[in-house]
């Protein structure tokens, strides 16, 4: 008997031990075949024939076009981020469309939530009645009572206030409850500015933009006409009346490619200070109790020159016209132009879906696609980044020009900096969401719920300890540095395999991509917005004059070596806000010098355990690294979407975050033996970090 137990055990063993081999072998054949299939892409988007040493982004991305056409792929633009996005909307999409039995109650209403967004088109007969309701509750929207509006029955602060109350809605401008950028452990009022819906002032303002302007004219007419039947030419009036009030109240906007830290886009005071300025034709007090129901003893941030310009352009604007502008802000919120096809729909339904439920989409991925080993690897490198910076700032060579205090406390806000995985794995979903009702069938209403619920839950928090910031969509593709948190926040779309980083890959690829990610988002902490936040983000002027004056001119060197580029016939603007391009270059040397003092630990402890290549690219292990930075850029624009690009986004154009960083940088010319004076290593660089 136990002659046979011992065989029986023996069997069992032997089979358990041939069953890990095969998966062991079968998981390392999968790593080899998408490290093979990761280096096929990288070597066909590289075009060879072009010196690296004239022009990098093309010897890397030269025929990153010929697989990834904007144009021909009907898309705005390509590119690593427009991936990220793409595969994580197939993914949401999968989870919204399928029933899994490990659904939490949350997350059956938000697909509840999704299917009435499908049903919209069974909803369209009664979808005019229902905006109609809702600014009902408020009053009357001129375009449509025509004469019989009176208009002096309307006043717009009370509208917006009670509007604000109720739904959480901000138009023209409105009080919020926020920490303090400058002292998180407080919170403050928020004299909110319009949202704009072009995003930058520069589009309403610089005559160049003028055909988005007309665009979003004919947009807002053409949901005058669909929605609340208005007569086409009346819309386009209306329309028109409108978009010119948003273009005047953009004007007392400040410009967000000139301003070097948040003290300069706000001002602190009391409200009876504001009250000061602005009464009667603003009363900030009645403003704040009427739209968050309390009277907090807060002191307020506001902009004093989109205040001012916002009451003179109201006392200019026909009372109609504001009427008009804050009742179709109320209501726009609400329409969705129903299109003619399911797929259409769904991706429209997608695009709402993640505008409000970004985080819980989020956790559902995490949840559904175990990133537990990616995490890890993520983790892993952000301590080797981490440690290599400060190693560097620690050294009395690396950084001269930085004083020796200066450059300690530098230390200290580097080591205290946090890397987040937003997966909101501790979030309390279920809390969040237990009042919320959903319809399946009622879009309208799930939203009118959402908004309220959403609210009161703001209001509810007004008397309770900060909140970290709801960063959400915000941050779906892309790490952020949250300055006043110092912390470095990652989207779960990052962790996606065989994108960004992969176990599989050559670690050379993976601090190519992830890796200056991170370094880049770890520069901020440093650059002109964030060498004004301590190590616990708060406000804090710790650089001593002589390193502040020396860190100025480095930045003027980034701002006039960057105006001489030219992308389509024209240098690049003036940006006296050079922090994208500090992150940028400081970013790829950090990553650089990680990945050296890894790979030379790694030769060093177990050599016949690295493996740095990607067949067939046949290039070593640090010509790997730039050539996967660079390919971290490619991209293909559409000529729209890049005039609209330009005027709303803080970064240069993508083949500039290639060819600037490298060719300030002296490790990169060294390895690819660049001479001296040629286009990837000019004479005169750059260099901060």
């Amino acid at each position: 008997m136990i002659t046979y137990n011992l065989m029986c055990w023996g069997l069992f063993f032997y089979i358990l031990l041939n069953a890990v081999r095969g998966i062991l072998t079968a998981t390392q054949t999968l790593g080899d075949q998408n490290r093979l299939n990761k280096g096929l892409e990288i070597y066909r988007y590289m075009n060879q024939q072009v010196n690296p040493c004239d022009d990098f982004y093309e010897f890397a991305c030269g025929n990153w076009n010929t697989y990834n056409s904007a144009a021909a792929k009907r898309k705005s633009a390509t590119g690593l981020f427009h991936s990220l996005r793409e595969e994580r909307d197939q993914k949401i999409l999968l989870l919204m469309n399928t029933n899994d039995p490990h659904d939490t109650n949350v997350d059956k209403k938000v697909k509840n939530f999704y299917k009435s967004c499908m049903n919209l088109p069974n909803f369209k007969s009664s979808y005019t009645a229902r905006l109609v309701e809702i600014m009902s509750e408020f009053g009357q929207m001129p375009a449509m009572a025509g004469d019989y509006w009176q208009e002096q029955t309307f006043d717009w602060q009370a509208t917006i206030a009670a509007i604000a109350h109720k739904y959480g809605i901000i138009t023209i401008t409105g009080a919020e409850i926020s920490v303090d950028f400058a002292d998180n452990t407080k919170n403050r009022i928020y004299l909110s500015e319009q949202q704009l819906a072009l995003e930058s002032r520069d589009i309403y303002l610089n005559p160049a933009n003028a055909g988005f302007v007309k665009n979003y004219i004919n947009s807002i007419a053409n949901k005058l006409y669909i929605f609340l039947g208005l007569d086409v030419n009346v819309g386009r009036q209306v329309a028109t009346e409108m978009v010119q009030l948003e273009t005047n109240l953009a004007r007392g906007m400040a410009d967000s490619k000139k301003i070097n830290k948040l003290a300069d886009l706000y001002t602190l005071n009391t409200m009876d200070e504001i009250q000061q300025i602005t009464y009667p034709y603003l009363n900030i007090n009645k403003l704040v109790e009427e739209s968050l129901g309390t009277l907090p003893d807060f002191k307020v941030y506001w902009s004093p020159d989109y205040i001012k310009n916002m009451i003179r352009t109201l006392q200019q604007t026909p009372k109609r016209v504001v009427a008009n502008y804050v009742f179709y802000h109320l209501i726009e919120k609400f329409m969705l132009v129903i299109p003619q096809t399911q797929p259409q729909l769904q991706d429209m339904c997608l695009r709402q879906m993640k505008t409000y439920f970004s985080k819980n989409f989020d956790n559902m991925l995490y949840r559904k696609y175990n990133m537990d080993d990616t995490e890890r690897g993520v983790n892993a490198m952000w301590q080797d980044i981490k440690a290599t910076f400060i190693e560097a700032l620690k050294s009395p060579h690396q950084y001269a020009w930085i004083r020796a205090d200066t450059r300690s406390y530098a230390v200290e806000k580097i080591k205290a900096m946090k890397m987040e995985i937003v997966s909101y794995k501790n979030y309390d979903f279920e809390t969040v969401f237990r009042p919320f009702q959903v319809n399946a069938h009622d879009f309208v209403e799930n939203l009118q719920s959402l908004f309220a619920l959403g609210t009161q839950q703001k209001r509810n928090a007004i008397y309770l300890p900060p909140q970290p910031l709801d960063l959400s969509e915000r941050i779906a593709t892309t790490p952020v540095n949250v300055l006043i948190e110092n912390a470095v926040k990652v989207p779960v779309s990052i962790l996606q395999p065989n994108y960004a980083w992969s176990a599989s890959f050559a670690n050379a690829f993976n601090f190519g991509i992830l890796g200056a990610l991170l370094s880049h988002e770890l520069m901020h902490g440093l650059d002109v917005h964030g060498r004004h936040h301590d190590a616990q983000g708060n406000s804090l002027e710790w650089w001593d004059p002589e390193s502040s004056r020396d860190f100025n001119a480095r930045s003027q060197c980034f701002n006039a070596q960057y105006q001489r580029y030219i992308f389509h016939g024209q240098h690049l603007p003036d940006m006296p806000a050079q922090g994208e391009n500090i992150a940028d270059n400081g970013g790829v040397r950090l990553a650089f010098a990680a990945y050296v003092k890894w790979l030379e630990k790694a030769l060093a402890t177990n050599p016949r355990g690295v493996n740095e290549s990607m067949p067939p690219v046949n290039y070593s292990d640090r010509k790997l690294f730039f050539i996967s930075y660079a390919q971290l850029w490619c991209n293909d624009i559409t000529p729209a979407f890049r005039k609209y690009l330009a005027s709303v986004d803080n970064h240069v154009p993508d083949r500039f975050r290639v060819i600037g960083p490298l060719s300030n940088f002296d490790g990169f010319a060294e390895e690819f033996q660049c001479p001296k004076g040629s286009g990837m290593n000019p004479v005169q660089k750059c260099e901060i970090y």
